[in-house]
């Protein structure tokens, strides 16, 4: 069930009253001071500061009471590494601060890792009667009051490893937290109890309005309307239990289930109403429910580069995340264009600074992701070595944004989000466009020597137009003029397609230091451009497509059948001759002659040996015998033709005189095309990949097919 912005006002009201503001948490639980290590002369005693135990304590993130573990080596100490003394939390008057702590080293209490310090009191008298009673073993327990800025939450049922350690949930682990004081208190038990009964339901605290009798307090109970002393009343009730109708089961009370709507009650009246599991499970949805939104809120007023005040002001209106967003959309309209954009203040001032940080940002990543750079740029080695969240930081102070005591989970989303500035998107686009187009014209590809390659305007149909053979020269007429050439053409056609992907580079890959995810996946997009050409390529051979004449593209009326024979010097002198023989429209002889042999992956070493050696290699010829086409042809393997046939193999012209198959980038572009945006919604990089493209068939004149044998 989800709190009311009334129960959360209260809620904030009774933290603020024992020192916690928004954010603040303080726990007592294993904390103590060693009265034996007394230091009179120093005025001073050894407190156990911190124990990686569970603790109950209230998270501001999920409203709600958690087992919490304060990882000891997370601490964060103040500048000048000392830490206030106060009297149990309270901050108002400078007669609660106590003294100090100071010399916060390493601990183990009951097996267990922690820090201890050393407490100096204060000489005034207040500090003085603290000492007394701490020397005098009266008071034992220190609570400290802090602040997460990185922590992690593990669900129930499941473990989690964090930082080599393994945790089982529910527990919230603070891998990082600012200690602020620390606090001498009488006891160290829950000093929040009070605080859980506020969330069992508007209204709850009415009942606990404080009156003075004879200088004692005393308390309204909400149970049954009698003074009592705050501890335990004569009904019963306990000042740390909530009431009888606790819906959040706390202190072990099972919820009641709630009122059923006017139209069940007939249905509740009959024994069909909810169980308590049900009630459960439906409390449990509403709290997770909450917690999404006062997450989703607090993150998207973060990453706008608001103060957190306006959006504790959202959460506690109750406007949905979609109703937020709006009124954070709004707040940044009132601010104006942001610093650069479009503002008129982007001056020249900096440029430089900001251009080299981008310049080695990214070919230190580039390096990072295994890809040579050839000149990398200077300090480029040093963010070779920085991790994805030291750059999203570096990125935003670079521009003025402070990350001191920033969740990390923050700077990964403020250092994404246009908002800031920063150059963070812009480098790491540029990362995912290095690998990406490196590995595009890295991977081996074949069919770029033997086909013809043209720019296509469009993506209406091309045309590849075949014309007629020259006429031949003709005598001039008596009276010296020329006469004019005609030609006869036809044409075939095919058409430039788009392919493309996207990916989302989101704040998780960040924190994890996923560089992987940047620069493996780009290179993966690109090595499917090259794929997509390929098949493109290859499937007008394997596929044996229809020309503009009704016949498939190797036919014999086309004269580009050669009888089936292994690949040998009989079977390429057959082919060249049928190709040789080749006749243009007019009737004319094309005489082609083939410059490529295409094979399948199986006869490539055969190729190889027929076309390189110096002698013949043939068993019926002798070893004197000169080789006719040695370095007269250039052999190709494609593993796409061993689809179709182990043995079949292809003579092909050179794509100047008579090109076979015609391929077609758009405008030109002979490569992917990369585009990036930042997804405000998702807090994410979205890099688009899309490759423009197309083959088709022109002629059959300068190609022919042999099945093989």
């Amino acid at each position: 069930m989800a709190l009311t912005p009334e129960q959360k006002a209260r809620i904030r009201k009774q933290m603020e009253s024992r020192g916690l503001t928004y954010g603040f948490s303080a726990r007592a639980a294993g904390m103590r001071a060693n009265p034996a290590t007394f230091d009179e002369e120093t005025n001073s005693v050894r407190f156990v500061a911190t124990v990686e135990q569970p603790v109950m304590v209230f998270d501001w993130e999920r409203w709600d009471f958690v087992n919490e573990i304060l990882v000891s080596a997370g601490m964060v100490l103040p500048d000048g590494d000392h830490v206030r003394l106060l009297d149990t939390h309270s901050r108002y008057s400078v007669a609660d601060v106590l003294g100090s702590a100071s010399d916060f080293l390493d601990c183990d209490v009951d097996g267990m890792p922690g820090k201890d310090c050393r407490v100096e009191f204060s000489s005034v008298q207040e500090g003085q009667d603290a000492a007394t009673k701490v020397r005098e073993g009266h008071i034992t327990d220190v609570s400290v009051g802090y602040r997460v800025t990185e922590s992690y939450w593990v669900p129930e049922g499941e473990k989690q490893i964090i930082d080599g350690k393994s945790y089982e949930g529910p527990v919230k682990v603070s891998t990082r937290w600012e200690l602020r004081e620390l606090s001498l208190v009488p006891i160290g038990a829950d000093n929040l109890a009070k605080v859980r009964s506020l969330m069992s339901g508007p209204g709850a605290d009415e009942g606990r309005q404080q009156h003075h009798d004879g200088g004692n307090t005393m308390h309204k109970c909400p149970e049954c309307g009698k003074d009592f002393d705050g501890k335990r009343c004569a009904c019963g009730h306990r000042a740390d239990q909530a009431p009888d109708t606790n819906t959040r089961g706390d202190q072990g009370t099972a919820p009641q289930a709630p009122a059923p709507a006017e139209g069940d009650q007939g249905r509740a009246a009959g024994g069909q109403g909810m169980t308590s599991e049900q009630v459960q499970a439906q409390i449990a949805e509403g709290q997770r429910a909450e917690r999404e939104r006062v997450n989703g809120i607090n993150d998207a007023v973060s990453v706008a580069g608001l103060d957190a005040e306006f959006g504790r002001g959202l959460v506690d209106q109750g406007v949905s995340l979609d109703q937020a967003r709006a009124k954070i959309f709004e707040k940044l309209k009132e601010r104006g264009p942001a610093l650069g954009a479009g503002s008129g203040l982007s001056i020249e001032v900096g440029t430089e600074g900001r251009e080299k940080f981008r310049a080695a940002a990214i070919d230190g990543l580039v390096l990072r992701g295994g890809r040579r750079v050839e000149k990398p740029s200077e300090g480029s080695n040093i963010f070779r070595g920085m991790s994805l969240l030291d750059l999203a930081r570096e990125s935003l102070e670079g521009v003025g944004i402070s990350t001191r005591g920033m969740d990390r989970r923050i700077i990964a989303a403020r250092a994404l989000s246009p908002a800031s500035s920063s150059d963070f998107p812009a480098i790491m686009a540029a990362v995912t466009g290095k690998h990406l187009l490196g590995a595009y014209h890295e991977a081996p590809s074949t069919w770029k020597q033997w086909v013809a390659v043209v720019d296509a305007p469009d993506f209406k149909e091309m045309h590849g137009i075949k014309f007629s053979e020259s006429p031949d020269l003709d005598d001039m007429d008596e009276n010296g003029e020329y006469k004019t050439a005609k030609f006869a053409d036809s044409q075939e056609s095919y058409r430039v397609i788009t392919k493309g992907r996207k990916v989302k580079l989101t704040r998780t890959m960040i924190i994890n230091d996923d560089v992987r995810a940047f620069t493996r996946i780009p290179t993966m997009f690109g090595f499917a451009a090259v794929r997509f050409e390929d098949d493109a390529v290859y499937s007008l051979l394997t596929s044996n497509p229809a020309m503009s004449d009704g016949k498939a593209l190797f036919h014999a009326d086309h004269n580009n059948i050669v009888t089936a024979a292994a690949l040998g010097s009989a079977g390429l002198s057959a082919g060249r001759t049928k190709m040789k023989a080749q006749k243009g429209m007019n009737g004319a002889r094309l005489n082609i002659r083939p410059a490529f042999l295409l094979v399948p992956d199986e006869l490539e070493t055969d190729a190889e040996i027929l076309l390189r050696s110096t002698s013949l290699p043939d068993d019926n010829k002798s070893a004197g015998v000169i080789n006719p086409w040695a370095g007269k042809l250039t052999p190709i393997a494609e593993g796409r033709l061993s689809d179709d046939s182990a043995t079949a193999y292809y003579l092909v012209g050179h794509p100047n005189q008579a090109p076979a198959i015609e391929a077609a980038y758009l405008m030109g572009d002979a490569q992917p095309f990369i585009d990036d945006e930042v997804e405000f919604a998702s807090d994410s990089l979205v890099v688009k990949v899309r490759h423009d493209f197309g083959a088709g068939v022109v002629d059959y004149a300068g190609i022919n097919k042999n099945a093989g044998a």
